[in-house]
């Protein structure tokens, strides 16, 4: 059974600036980060990082709405939202194989942040 089989939603290529903080062991945000999105689901999303971040890290993840348009609404179904930002858990990590130096992440969308 190969990974995709596994997957409840299926993935979308996008690439996108998306802009991240590493919740920290006493539960504060850490330094706002930037990275590209590489491809995303209902479910999750897959993401550059310049540093490694552990698994089952909690991240908060904040995606402009402006630069999506209509793609976002239909993920997260309110139009009314310049910025979507949700709580991820981050299920792997693995330097880049495209990016030597970089590193690639697999979040799962945990909890989205209403405004």
């Amino acid at each position: 059974m190969g990974t995709d089989d596994r997957r409840r939603f299926k993935r979308q290529r996008k690439q996108s600036i998306v802009h991240f903080q590493v919740v920290e062991s006493k539960g504060e945000p850490g330094p706002d980060q930037e990275g590209e999105m590489l491809d995303y689901s209902l479910g999750g999303m897959r993401f550059s990082a310049k540093e490694p971040i552990k698994k089952n890290a909690k991240i908060y993840i904040k995606l402009d709405s402006e630069e999506w348009g209509k793609e976002l609404t239909v993920v997260w179904r309110n139009p009314n939202r310049s910025l979507l930002e949700v709580i991820g858990s981050v299920m792997w990590c693995l330097e880049s194989p495209e990016a030597p130096g970089e590193f690639e992440v697999g979040a799962r969308f945990v909890e989205d942040i209403e405004q």
